[in-house]
């Protein structure tokens, strides 16, 4: 291979890399409470929200990740589609999740589709068996 077919071969991998595989993402934003209250953390403590990629009831292997603030206030780039939502509170992070993994990305029970936009309202004692 000549020195300049792998320079244009390496320019259109760094081209698509650069630019991501699939869909551009979508702004959504949301609330997350637990009984209508925020979740709280410590200073050392991180509330993160994991958006997990559903296509037909497969997991797709694309994941988006947002923290949350101390008001419960998230914003998110994600592509319209359906997803299963895992909310971890790491406090303090990343050894302790105070939701004890009953939320994590195996377990989780909250399902959503999301499309541009969106604005999400999501209180985990809705969820709460």
């Amino acid at each position: 291979m000549t020195a300049s077919r792998l320079f244009l071969l390496l320019g259109a991998c760094t081209f698509l890399f650069a630019s991501g595989c699939g869909e551009a993402g979508s702004k959504v934003s949301g609330t997350l409470s637990n009984g209508g209250e925020s979740l709280q953390v410590s200073d050392q403590g991180d509330l993160q929200i994991h958006f997990i990629q559903e296509q037909g009831g497969t997991l797709t292997g694309q994941t988006f990740m947002t923290s949350v603030d101390s008001s419960g206030h998230f914003e998110a780039e994600v592509p319209a589609g359906e997803y299963r939502i895992a909310v971890q509170q790491l406090d303090p992070y990343p050894n302790v999740d105070k939701l004890k993994g009953k939320f994590s990305q195996n377990k989780t029970p909250i399902k959503q589709a999301i499309q541009p936009g969106d604005k999400l309202e999501i209180d985990l004692s809705s969820y709460e068996k």
